[in-house]
C-alpha cells in the first residue's frame, strides 16, 4: 500500500497556486486594510473636527482606485484565470462601494473644512481643486468598479459554460 503524495497546493487551499493568485489577494487585501484604517482614523475623535478629519481622509486615493482593478485584470482577464477569480472580483467590487460611499461623504464633509480656510487666491484656488480632483477621483473608482462589475459578469458567464459542458 502506498501513501499518497500530499499536495502542495493543499495547506492554504490554492492561494498560493501561483504568483497571479497570490498578487491579487495582496493588492485587495491591502486595499482592504488602508480602508479600514482611515474609517477608524475618520470616526476616532481627535485634535481636528469631524469636518477637519474628513478633509484629510484619503478613500480616493490612487491606491484605492488602482489596486483591486490590478487583482482583477490578473485574476479574470489574464488567461487562465486564476482559481477564485469570482470571489476576488467580489472582494474588489465591496472596495470599490465602500471607497465611492466614503469618498464621496468626506468630500462633501470636508468641503466646508477646506472652505473655511480661504484667506487668498492660492488657498481658494487649493479649495476648487480639493473639490474638482475629489469628483473626479470619485468617477474613476466608478469607472474602475464598472469594469469590476464587467469581469464578475464575464467570471459568471464562464463559470456556467464551464459547468454546461
Amino acid at each position: 500500500m502506498t501513501t499518497p503524495i500530499p499536495s502542495p497546493r493543499a495547506p492554504l487551499g490554492g492561494a498560493l497556486s501561483s504568483p497571479r493568485t497570490l498578487a491579487a489577494w495582496v493588492l485587495v487585501g491591502y486595499v482592504a486594510l488602508f480602508l479600514f484604517f482611515e474609517f477608524v482614523e475618520l470616526v476616532l475623535p481627535g485634535g481636528a473636527s469631524l469636518s477637519g478629519r474628513a478633509a484629510g481622509a484619503d478613500f480616493r486615493s490612487l491606491f484605492v482606485m488602482a489596486m483591486p482593478i490590478v487583482a482583477v485584470l490578473l485574476a479574470s482577464y489574464v488567461s487562465p484565470s486564476v482559481p477564485g477569480a469570482r470571489l476576488l472580483t467580489v472582494a474588489a467590487l465591496l472596495e470599490y462601494c465602500v471607497a465611492l460611499t466614503f469618498g464621496l461623504l468626506t468630500l462633501l464633509i470636508g468641503t466646508p473644512s477646506v472652505l473655511d480656510g480661504i484667506n487668498n487666491a492660492q488657498s481658494g484656488f487649493g479649495a476648487l481643486r480639493y473639490f474638482v480632483m475629489g469628483l473626479v477621483e470619485l468617477v474613476l473608482i466608478a469607472i474602475a468598479a464598472y469594469v469590476t462589475v464587467r469581469a464578475l459578469s464575464g467570471a459568471k458567464r464562464n463559470h456556467v459554460a464551464s459547468d454546461s459542458r
